[in-house]
């Protein structure tokens, strides 16, 4: 018993002497567990597990703001406990923050979808220097108000089989209902200390993160393009989709005919596979731009596409457009609510050659 807490003391010296590096290691720890276990965005499992870290981050974030006003001093077994709850919320905030990371990186295409997952990551590695820890508790709020959005962002698309602004609305509604009904029942009547610490950088984040939506940089989980290649052609062979292609071998790097020859009765196929949750059926659009020399980039064409969800590789389909000109092209795969999720681009070339092509496949 006396060597348990001697242990105890020891650990505790060097935590409270280290405290900067214990918590990125812990914080690390989290990430990488989060990596190494990280399954679908839909499994039961995740989510029941990313609920519960909310529900144990939110009772410690409760407990703290208690201490902050002077309502609740730990004593005894919740003394000794709370010596170590730094750690845990620590290790929490990086096992959430790496889901939601990981998450957004695999739906975003956009370019202003990738600056919101660079503030992220930003914030992630930012919790863990002394200057912002300095903040404390509101840096801790922010970060938990994220990380609660976030959830709500996917846990409804998923539950409702499509994305939209209704899902998106009840997730919103959700985090921010919470927040005032935690605020009504428990600190109404709170110090302006609590207001200036903890409500208002709440209620900023939901300002900010309802902005983000409508200005599209929030990605649109749980959509995420897999694969997405040019082709002159699509066949279906024993449940494979194939893509026809003359993409030479050294142009590794590319999706199918990126440098498109076009000749006489020559189609574009735009085809993709993108993967959705289980149960999950909705509606994208391939929109197609060519870069106008005098209007810069012009739509030229919407093709709506039906998806299906629950295919580990995602669902395939694909586009098809006859009537094009040679120039400097791109296709956008975009959300029924506008969110980018995809995008290839291609250069056409007029092709007056007669001679046979031998065309390749693309397996999707």
């Amino acid at each position: 018993m006396r060597a348990a807490t001697d242990l105890k003391v020891r650990f505790l010296d060097f935590y409270k002497r280290n405290e900067v590096l214990v918590s990125s290691l812990v914080f690390a720890g989290g990430f990488l567990f989060d990596l190494l276990t990280l399954g679908r965005i839909d499994d039961l499992f995740n989510l029941i597990q990313q609920g519960l870290y909310l529900v144990i981050l939110g009772t410690l974030l409760f407990m703290e703001i208690k201490i902050l006003l002077g309502e609740f001093i730990p004593m005894g077994k919740t003394r000794r406990f709370w010596d170590f709850h730094d750690l845990i919320v620590h290790f929490l905030f990086g096992s959430l923050l790496s889901v939601y990371t990981i998450f957004y990186f695999t739906s975003a295409s956009a370019l202003t979808s990738f600056f919101f997952i660079l503030l992220l990551v930003g914030l992630m590695f930012a919790n863990e220097f002394p200057q912002f820890q300095r903040i404390g508790l509101t840096v801790r709020v922010i970060l938990y108000n994220i990380c609660l959005l976030s959830y709500f962002a996917f846990f409804y698309p998923i539950l409702m089989g499509h994305v939209g602004p209704l899902p998106f609305w009840l997730g919103f509604l959700t985090s921010l209902a919470g927040v005032i009904l935690i605020w009504k029942l428990n600190f109404k009547n709170a110090s302006e200390v609590f207001t200036k610490r903890v409500l208002i950088p709440a209620l900023v984040v939901h300002g900010l993160f309802l902005g983000g939506y409508y200005l599209s940089l929030i990605p649109p989980v749980p959509v995420a393009v897999k694969q997405i290649g040019v082709y002159y052609d699509v066949e279906k062979v024993e449940g494979a989709y194939l893509g026809k292609h003359l993409r030479p071998w050294y142009k590794f790097w590319q999706k199918g005919s990126q440098d498109f020859s076009q000749r006489p009765d020559d189609r574009i196929v735009v085809l993709l596979s993108i993967f959705s949750p289980a149960n999950f059926k909705d509606r994208i659009f391939l929109k197609w731009f060519i870069d106008n020399p005098k209007l810069g980039w012009t739509q030229e064409d919407s093709i709506p596409m039906t998806i299906l969800g629950g295919r580990d590789e995602g669902f395939r389909g694909f586009g098809r457009k006859q009537n094009f000109r040679p120039g400097n092209w791109r296709v956008l795969v975009e959300t029924t609510d506008g969110r980018e999720v995809g995008r290839i681009s291609f250069t056409v070339e007029a092709d007056s050659s007669t001679d046979v092509r031998e065309f390749k496949s693309d397996v999707f």
